[in-house]
């Protein structure tokens, strides 16, 4: 990107790349639409001919006009002075990008040795601790900071740094979670405990990545895909572990054993996910209790089998999740008995909304970043149609919305929370707050609507469907107070 703002010259071939860009983009993204449709058989090729040809005519005109500029000798001039300081800026920031990735991958290999400690069940040797305390304690190397020599310098490698961090988080977001400082902390405390074989509890309010969260230390953590069990109030052991099914062999019907997604997990040695365990009946978490006791190479007497034994396989785990208790606002959950929840142990962690315990007025830098990353293309460029400051104010509605529904009632937050709920101390939202997980809905809502819908629709489609009045009341003065205009 070259620096615009120093030059209309600059300002005008950055322009026309851009434009370039997004021509060539169209013409790629319709031929394969068409090619699709003529599989199809579909009608419509006039129309698709006619936008190919007006694509065609757009991508010469906008060429020629960039060509013109560029020939000029006193554009070029300050073209090419302006693309050799941008690559000087971008080879900066390579440097210290690979600094970081050096670092990273120190600590992953010091990871790696307490893994297999752990895996083994033994201590880490005197060769071992070594290595590991040198790996941790190494600093990224920081030679590229003297290369800085001006702050026009220092601006272009913060946004080429900035451009880096919004690519590997919208691949984060993409693989299934994006790794916050709180999200990493949970990995690295969890991970030893799950390659033991301990079981994990993750709780927290709805919308808060505690299902991706599960799902990234089985696949990530411990490398196996996971068994999915979602909690229902009707629920049986039966489900879960497996039942007997009657099937017509030679002539005959026979009653055959058919595990279930527990049982699967532990032959196989893969994680299990209970997800919202604590929508689930009673009478199955009862039966939880014993299981959670069971690590890899304890035997478990499957009675719903007629007590045939079954070895368990080294990786599997259970992690379950659960939402917090809180009266009225989730329907057909349950308490956890304090017996079920000691089954845990040390291993029960609180997920908490992005950026909890930040102030009121502070930038909240990780819906922020989630913001971004949910509508940024593969460099890390942001739609035309949805510009910074907009995805700022929108990530900062969520963040207001996430510590009010979360019961926060600190300076700022108070001033969403009638004085009734504060004096019950009651959170100011009931039932619906702009979870993560609806940020990014709403966002590429709007990012893949090619300029249709904006964000005061779509908010205000959001706040029309909430079905509390007082809530729907309190989302839109959250929402107005950042400039949305809601309808």
């Amino acid at each position: 990107m070259l620096p615009v703002d120093s030059d209309p010259v600059l300002g005008e071939a950055a322009a026309l790349r851009a434009e370039t860009h997004r021509i060539r983009r169209a013409m790629a993204i319709d031929a394969r639409a068409e090619t699709r449709a003529e599989a199809r058989a579909d009608t419509g090729t006039d129309v698709a001919d006619g936008a190919a040809r007006s694509h065609a005519r757009d991508l010469a005109r906008v060429s020629q006009r960039l060509g013109a500029l560029i020939d000029d000798p006193a554009h070029r001039r300050v073209i090419d002075a302006a693309l050799q300081s941008r690559a000087a800026s971008l080879r900066i920031a390579i440097a210290a990008r690979r600094a970081e990735t050096e670092a990273r991958r120190d600590r992953a290999v010091a990871d790696a040795i307490v893994a297999r400690a752990v895996r083994g069940g033994r201590e880490l040797t005197g060769t071992e601790s070594e290595r590991v305390r040198e790996l941790r304690a190494r600093r990224p190397e920081d030679s590229w900071q003297s290369a800085i020599d001006s702050v026009e310098r220092r601006d272009t490698v913060l946004e080429a740094l900035g451009t880096l961090r919004i690519r590997d988080a919208r691949r984060e977001l993409r693989e299934g979670l994006l790794q916050t400082e709180q999200m990493r902390g949970i990995i690295a405390e969890a991970g030893p405990a799950l390659r033991r074989g301990d079981p994990v509890l993750l709780v927290g309010e709805t919308g808060g990545a505690k299902t991706a969260l599960a799902e990234h230390l089985g696949r990530v953590v411990l490398g196996r895909e996971p068994e999915l069990i979602s909690g229902y109030g009707d629920i049986t052991s039966a489900q879960v572990v497996g039942t007997h099914e009657l099937r017509a062999e030679n002539g005959a019907t026979v009653s055959v054993f058919t595990p279930g997604p527990l049982l699967r997990a532990m032959r196989e040695g893969r994680p299990v996910i209970l997800d919202e365990v604590n929508a689930m009946p009673p009478e199955f978490l009862k039966r939880l209790n014993r299981i959670l006791q069971l690590r890899p190479g304890d035997t478990l007497n499957v009675q719903e089998d007629a007590g045939r034994p079954v070895t368990i396989a080294a990786g599997f785990a259970i992690l379950a999740t659960a939402n917090e208790q809180t009266p009225h606002r989730y329907r057909g959950l349950d308490r956890l008995s304090a017996e079920l929840v000691n089954r845990f142990g040390a291993n029960a962690y609180r997920v908490h909304y992005p950026d909890t315990g930040c102030d009121y007025a502070a930038f909240p830098a990780e819906n922020g970043l989630l913001a971004v990353a949910a509508v940024a293309d593969r460099h890390g460029a942001l739609p035309e149609h949805l510009p910074s400051d907009a995805l700022i104010r929108a990530a900062r509605a969520a963040f207001i919305s996430q510590q009010v529904f979360a019961g926060e009632h600190g300076a700022g937050f108070s001033d969403y929370v009638s004085a009734e709920r504060e004096i019950d101390g009651r959170p100011g939202l009931e039932e619906s707050v702009i979870a993560p997980r609806t940020l990014v809905a709403i966002l590429q809502k709007v990012a893949g609507s090619a300029g249709e819908i904006g964000l005061d629709r779509a908010f205000s489609r959001f706040v029309e469907g909430v079905m509390h009045r007082e809530d729907r009341r309190v989302l839109a003065l959250i929402l107005e107070g950042q400039g949305f205009r809601i309808r």
